[in-house]
């Protein structure tokens, strides 16, 4: 019996839909074969303090991509700089590394534009400012690695510490119950560093401050929403992967330091955002993750 053309998407598996809706892609969101290889996109605005480590840092990474085979680019999106030492740096950086001027802050809008724009290669690390990987120089290869043995995965992020050593990041999760049941949050925010720790797990979303992805995916879904202002969409974008079948996780690397909010003020919430959220997000979390 033939079924009708209507009811085919509820007949589908999830890697199916996958592979159907990245057909559906239109052609000028990029190739479909990209070169393997890694996109990591930064914005930034001035701290000098910040950016200049972080770009000498993964400047110096690129030898190891080199050696694995692995096509290696930096792009910075600025959204304002006037710091002169910025500028200045901005001036003598190496071909691998394009900076791209004049944007005007917007996380989701920003990050959308210079990979749709300007990445090359089929996995992209869209990378804080306030990230520092300098004595872990494998850390970023050995994601792109993660998501080379493990097929199933979508996105992978880092587990990030603070200064003092204890968890930033180890994934995130939504609160089961309570006035916040159904809403995200770092549930090992803070806490001392476990004595013994896995290499890998997986969790429901990872955080947009090291947030890795196989670009074809990135492109099917069409890129972070644009709807959120500031806040939300690093989890919207995990969920999303989750909806079409793949999953994420979080890899230990070492301590990869993340200061958390040194360019974006504290305490800068968007309540906003977190309202549309759980408008958009509350009905699948109810059913994935509850």
């Amino acid at each position: 019996m033939q079924r009708h053309p209507r009811l085919a998407p509820y007949s589908l598996t999830n890697l199916e839909r996958v592979n159907a809706i990245g057909q559906a892609v239109p052609r000028d969101r990029g190739p479909a074969d990209l070169p393997h290889g890694l996109s990591i996109v930064i914005l930034t605005i001035d701290k000098p303090e910040l950016i200049i480590p972080l770009i000498d840092s993964l400047v110096a990474m690129a030898p190891l991509f080199q050696q694995a085979g692995l096509g290696f680019e930096v792009l910075i999106g600025d959204t304002g700089s006037t710091d002169p030492t910025v500028l200045a740096f901005y001036e003598r950086l190496p071909p691998l590394v394009t900076v791209v001027r004049g944007l005007s802050y917007h996380f989701s809008r920003c990050n959308n534009q210079l990979f749709f724009a300007h990445a090359r290669y089929d996995t992209a690390l869209f990378l804080n400012n306030d990230v520092i990987v300098r004595d872990q120089p494998d850390s970023i290869l050995r994601m792109v690695q993660q998501l080379e043995r493990r097929p199933e995965l979508g996105v992978i992020g880092l587990c990030l510490f603070f200064p003092d050593g204890s968890v930033q990041h180890a994934g995130i999760d939504v609160f089961r119950d309570g006035p916040l049941r159904g809403f995200c949050f770092h549930p090992h925010a803070h806490t001392p560093v476990p004595e013994q720790m896995a290499d890998s797990w997986e969790c429901l979303a990872v955080t947009g401050a090291c947030l890795m992805i196989r670009a074809d995916l990135f492109r099917a879904i069409g890129g972070f929403d644009e709807g959120y202002r500031t806040e939300c969409q690093d989890v919207a974008l995990c969920l999303a992967v989750q909806r079409l079948g793949r999953r994420a996780a979080v890899l230990n690397a070492g301590p990869v330091l993340h200061l958390e909010n040194a360019t974006r003020p504290r305490g800068s919430e968007d309540w906003a955002d977190r309202q549309l959220f759980m408008r958009r997000w509350g009905t699948f979390i109810d059913a994935f993750a509850l």
